[in-house]
């Protein structure tokens, strides 16, 4: 789910006001000789863009900002029943490192983990938590519950 973010929608129309202020002030300035001359017109036409696309930096940084933060919130999984297939090879086993990092993650949900079974994609476990199988991506910077 998509959040928007005020302080980021409040950035972007400072910007588009600050430049139609510019835009503005730059045809009044150059129409009409008692404000400044055209040297002055350009000068605050180049400062309002300027000005208007910093703000707009900011707002867009602010919303990647939010982006990333919306990543890392964890979403309650639909109830879904996942079936252990035996056709994995035998070979396939957790990996102790993976096993470590979802022990530690559902540990510190307060969540018991039980079982922890390979699939046939890499990095990607059933894990048995709680008496539910979730399915768990492993092995990036952080686990991600997929389904």
């Amino acid at each position: 789910m998509k959040r928007s973010n005020r302080i980021a929608k409040l950035l972007t129309y400072c910007a588009f006001g600050i430049m139609g202020l510019g835009v503005i002030a730059f045809f009044v300035i150059i129409l009409d000789q008692r404000f400044g001359t055209g040297v002055q017109g350009i000068s605050v036409l180049i400062s309002s863009l300027v000005t208007g696309v910093l703000f707009l930096s900011f707002a867009e940084v602010i919303h990647l900002l939010q982006g990333i933060h919306d990543q890392g919130t964890e979403h309650e999984a639909e109830e879904v029943d996942f079936t252990y297939e035996q056709n994995v090879e035998e070979t396939a086993k957790v990996d102790p490192e993976d096993e470590r990092e979802i022990r530690s993650f559902f540990k510190e949900r307060d969540q018991k983990v039980g079982e922890i079974h390979p699939t046939d994609e890499p990095f990607i476990y059933i894990v048995d938590v709680d008496g539910r199988k979730r399915k768990v991506e492993a092995g990036g910077f952080t686990l991600k519950i997929l389904e």
